[in-house]
This record gives C-alpha cells, sequence and structure tokens, in this order.
C-alpha cells in the first residue's frame, strides 16, 4: 500500500470513528482539514486545525484533531505546514518541552529560544485565549560566537507542574526596538518513540516503542555530568549521539567528585521552519571515582 493511499485509510477512520460518516458532506473545518491532509497541502491542512482550535472546541473533537495533526507528521514530520521563512532577523526557532524524572519527583519544562542578530527584549507563550502558561519563567539570553557578529541566543524557560495541554499557543517575540513577529503553535501529545530508563547503579536501556519517522531528524541520545557551581548546576562534561547509543558513560579526564548524570532521549518535528523538540530526561547522583 502507497503512503498516500495509508493516508487516505487512516483519515476516513478517523474521521468516521469520532464525528460519523456524515463528515464527507459538511463543510466544517475539519472537513477542510481532511481534504487538505489527502491532497498533501499541509500548509492548508495546518490553517484549517488553527481554525478548529480557535473555536474551542468539545472534548471529542480535540482528540480528533490531535490525531489528525499527528497523522499528518507521517507525511514530511511537519515541515510543509508553512512556507513562510522566518522573519530575516531570526536564525532558528526552537520550542522545547522537557520531563524530567529524578529519584522521588518529576518535574516539567517547557522553553522558547531564538537565535538572533538583533536584541530580543520580550518572548511569550500563551494558550488560546491569551491564558499564561505559567507564573513561573525565566527569560535568558546566551551570546554565540564573537563580538563582531553580536548574535545571541534569547529564550523564555517556563517551569510546570506538569506537561503542556494538547491545542493551540501564540508565540510573541519583540525586538527592543518595539518591532514584532508572532506564529500560532500547535502542540500535541505524541509519545517518544524511543525512551531511556535506569538498568543498574551506573547504566541505562533504551527502549524502542515504535517505528522511527523517516522523515523526522534521528532520536537523539545526550549524556552529561553536572555539578553544583556557585548556587546552580553546572554542565561540566557532556556528549550527544544520533546512533550507536552507549548504555554507560563513556566520560574521560573528568575530576574525581559526586555529580549529577543526566541522559535525555530527544525526538524532534517540525512546524515550517520552526523546531520542536521533545525530550525525556532521567538523572541521579553519580560518583566519578579516581581510577574511572
Amino acid at each position: 500500500m502507497s503512503r498516500k493511499s495509508k493516508l487516505l485509510a487512516l483519515a476516513f477512520l478517523t474521521a468516521s470513528t469520532t464525528v460519523g460518516a456524515d463528515w464527507f458532506e459538511n463543510n466544517t473545518t475539519i472537513t477542510q482539514a481532511h481534504r487538505h491532509l489527502l491532497n498533501r497541502d499541509l500548509e492548508s491542512m495546518f490553517q484549517s486545525l488553527v481554525e478548529e482550535w480557535q473555536q474551542q472546541p468539545t472534548k471529542s473533537i480535540k482528540n480528533h484533531i490531535n490525531r489528525l495533526f499527528l497523522q499528518s507528521l507521517e507525511v514530511d514530520c511537519g515541515k510543509g505546514y508553512s512556507s513562510q521563512p522566518l522573519p530575516e532577523w531570526i536564525d532558528s526557532v526552537v520550542v522545547r518541552q522537557q520531563s524530567i524524572q529524578s529519584p522521588g519527583r518529576d518535574t516539567y519544562l517547557s522553553a522558547i529560544e531564538i537565535e538572533s542578530k538583533r536584541v530580543i527584549s520580550e518572548i511569550s507563550l500563551k494558550k488560546w485565549v491569551d491564558r499564561r502558561v505559567s507564573n513561573d519563567s525565566e527569560f535568558y539570553v546566551n551570546p554565540i560566537g564573537d563580538a563582531v557578529t553580536e548574535k545571541a541566543a534569547y529564550g523564555i524557560r517556563y517551569n510546570l507542574s506538569s506537561p503542556l495541554d494538547v491545542g493551540l499557543y501564540r508565540l510573541d517575540v519583540r525586538l527592543l526596538d518595539g518591532e514584532t513577529w508572532s506564529q500560532w503553535l500547535i502542540f500535541n501529545d505524541q509519545s517518544l518513540k524511543q525512551t531511556v530508563r535506569w538498568s543498574a547503579k551506573d547504566e541505562w536501556r533504551i527502549e524502542k516503542n515504535a517505528l522511527l519517522n523517516p522523515y523526522c531528524p534521528l532520536p537523539r541520545l545526550e549524556v552529561g555530568l553536572y555539578d553544583y557551581i556557585d548556587g546552580k548546576y553546572t554542565q561540566v562534561w557532556g556528549k550527544e549521539y544520533e546512533s550507536d547509543y552507549p548504555t554507560s558513560l563513556e566520560a574521560n579526564n573528568v575530576t574525581p567528585d559526586r555529580y549529577v548524570l543526566a541522559v535525555s532521549m530527544k525526538q524532534s518535528r517540525w512546524q515550517g521552519p520552526i523546531l520542536f523538540e521533545r525530550s525525556q530526561i532521567i538523572s541521579k547522583t553519580f560518583d566519578v571515582s579516581a581510577d574511572e
């Protein structure tokens, strides 16, 4: 069965089991979204889903359009959702969602990071309609390169008590000179296709939960050691892997001490030129002895 035939079958199954077989006859935004997906017009499909989310749909409709969105990722991993480039003063936009599992505690974090050669004064993410993501947030700036380019990574980090809800969000960015840029973002609840868990005191295991989407970047494993320096945890060693994932620490020349070992599995997709990155992080204290 071809990929287009699979999309047709999946779209019909999704629609008929959720909103009834009469969806073909009704000219609703959901109908339009299905038609656009079958025609591989992902940009129009995305706009239809934005319109549907703006109508504050019922729970069953929310589940339906979320499944349709996840299904559409099989086409090109979300690159076709927008043909509009980023503003000339933005080099990249990354949307990060993290779940952090440490002994006895689970925490969640969402962040927006934007690389720009111009000075950004404000970044905000709000759920439709005009609802704050969290009151616990931090705006930060990290210089990139040399002083000649004046390029920097500007970010907003939200500490959360639970993952962000599936749905429609608005990203707003303001420059120091007053110029602004805004973009609709759709968040989903796609599960990680590969996850990590501890298998021994100093080892972990990679679990494969589903087939990888060939149009998406390969899942990345990141391993890092963190030390508590000047009142905050600072990474003292780290390495990232796209294949041949290790299952134990491969660090060399690390000063013997007690650290926090963090192992992260990252899965990415696109929304046009915007990269969405979802991470699962497991962490624990870790002792590096003199003979390691």
